[in-house]
């Protein structure tokens, strides 16, 4: 056995072993992916949150044509009242916001949010990454506050709170507007 591994040692060519080089296609990637592997090391040490806008990205929805258009549900901003929201949000750069948002919900081949009003509730504190609140009145569809920039996923408090509101009216919903026109539905 030990001749045969021999033989077989001695048949492979060194020179054929180096001239062999890797594909132009194979050097892209490998290259492509540990520059990508860099960053998110570098973000991670650096704490720059690249996970959560990478996340916060392929969750959240941009609005087109006053519209947030989900799978199963479409929320509709009718009169001025995405204007509005847009005005809240940019006289709010600098700590999180909060409204509450009423309308009409119908139901045809998927569920219609139609937004006319919107309202602040009395804020409790705020932060750049935190605001308490007064509860949304009962009539209340949408909870919305803001996160900060391209930051759109829900914490823990913000699913616990969308859990209460959830008690007291099923048809309530939890959004979350981290850019002007960019939002995470949470049903």
């Amino acid at each position: 056995m030990d001749e045969k591994i021999f033989k077989d040692l001695s048949d492979i060519n060194e020179q054929e072993l180096l001239d062999k080089k890797p594909s132009k296609i194979k050097k892209v990637i490998v290259i492509f992916l540990a520059f990508f592997l860099l960053i998110l090391m570098v973000s991670y040490f650096y704490s720059f949150p690249l996970f959560d806008i990478i996340s916060s990205r392929l969750e959240s929805k941009p609005i087109l044509n006053n519209t947030i258009n989900l799978d199963n549900i479409s929320i509709v901003f009718s009169d001025d009242s995405f204007s509005l929201l847009q005005e809240i949000y940019f006289n709010n750069q600098k700590t999180e916001f909060s409204a509450c948002l009423s309308g009409k919900k119908s139901i045809a081949d998927k569920t219609i949010y139609d937004i006319n009003s919107l309202y602040e509730p009395k804020i409790y504190s705020r932060s750049l990454t935190h605001v308490s609140f007064e509860p949304c009145s009962q009539d209340t569809l949408i909870i919305l506050h803001s996160h900060p920039y391209k930051r759109c996923l829900a914490s823990e408090t913000d699913l616990e709170t969308l859990r209460k509101t959830k008690e007291l009216n099923q048809d309530a919903l939890m959004v979350i507007m981290c850019e002007p026109s960019r939002f995470s539905v949470y049903s």
